[in-house]
């Protein structure tokens, strides 16, 4: 390098130098940096703390992992549409079926598409409303392979039989929370869940045995304990002793007379109304049981009869709010 050069290049450093130092002794430049630091920490913790744009959830299909926050939902199972309405996360529905729809859930057939029944999903309208996740459960759950071809789709069916159940409600719920970045929400719902069941079952130890009966288009049916049973919660859950086993296993329950009821002579007598759940004409559970018979039993003398809201038992069972209900009616009875 030239001389004249190397002279120039010398200056240059110690003029960078003096700069620097410079710096180092000013008290302003010095907050300056101190700022331009934490800045830049702050934006690497951004980054670092980002949300996720996929979670993996448990469902009753395994592991499946679905978008995070997504902002268009379809429903077709409406315990599922109840507890994300119980957690706040209802504006993200945008089609559910307008079939069977219970009455503190209507505000959804006005807010979404119709997406057919439970039964019998209109794949057109689902594909048209261009979800982000699909969820089915229980009565639509068949369709699972159908509905995946469309969108991410996951099963949240619940379990019967007090175990099975109270394993598939803490899922769901706890699916549902990590979905929508609810975790906190779902997992302070179920515990206080917990807490309900709990001090319902302590009431009920010593009320006597019970019977859930459910009348149907002028039919009556009972439901006893059984691992596979719809209303086993009742016995194995909620602590009411049962009046008799469950003898034949059927989602009806099992058909019987007045006769019968008069004879197995229940403390407590939990009734659903099937026929009015579903909009169904008919009498109504409560006349239907009105006679001499049932009349006589220590249930009815005692005023120990509970007919119940058979949306909440029937329709939209497992949701959060469904779930509330129950442990409300049935902690009425033995409280």
């Amino acid at each position: 390098m030239p001389v004249a050069k190397t002279l120039r290049a010398s200056a240059l450093f110690a003029a960078a130098a003096l700069t620097l130092a410079a710096c180092a002794s000013d008290p302003e430049t010095e907050e300056s940096a101190d700022a331009a630091a934490q800045d830049l920490d702050t934006a690497v913790e951004e980054t670092t703390d980002e949300a996720p744009t996929e979670v993996t959830v448990q469902t009753a299909q395994g592991e499946v992992t679905v978008p995070f926050q997504p902002e268009r939902v379809i429903v077709v199972e409406h315990g599922i549409l109840d507890t994300i309405d119980a957690l706040g996360a209802g504006d993200a529905v945008v089609g559910i079926p307008h079939h069977a729809v219970p009455s503190y859930l209507s505000d959804y057939t006005t807010s979404t598409e119709n997406t057919g029944t439970l039964f019998e999903p209109d794949y057109e309208a689902i594909n048209a409303a261009e979800p982000d996740l699909i969820i089915v459960g229980g009565r639509s759950a068949a369709t699972l392979p159908e509905m995946e071809a469309i969108a991410p789709t996951i099963d949240l069916s619940f379990g019967w039989g007090s175990e099975a159940f109270l394993s598939s409600f803490e899922t769901n719920t706890t699916t549902i929370g990590a979905v929508f970045g609810l975790e906190d929400e779902a997992a302070a719902a179920l515990a206080e869940v917990d807490a309900g069941v709990q001090t319902v079952a302590a009431d009920a130890a010593d009320e006597g045995a019970g019977l859930v009966v459910m009348t149907s288009a002028g039919e009556v049916s009972a439901y006893g304990p059984s691992e596979e049973g719809r209303f086993d919660f009742v016995y194995n859950l909620l602590g009411i002793t049962p009046a008799i086993d469950q003898v034949a296993i059927d989602e009806h329950g099992d058909a019987i007379s007045f006769e019968f009821i008069a004879e197995l002579d229940p403390a407590l007598l939990i009734v659903l109304d099937r026929d009015a759940a579903i909009g169904e004409e008919g009498d109504s559970a409560q006349a239907g049981l009105d006679n001499d018979l049932v009349n006589g039993t220590t249930a009815v003398t005692n005023g120990d009869v509970l007919y119940v809201d058979t949306e909440k038992w029937y329709l939209s069972f497992g949701g959060l709010t469904a779930v509330g209900t129950i442990i409300d009616e049935v902690g009425s009875l033995v409280g």
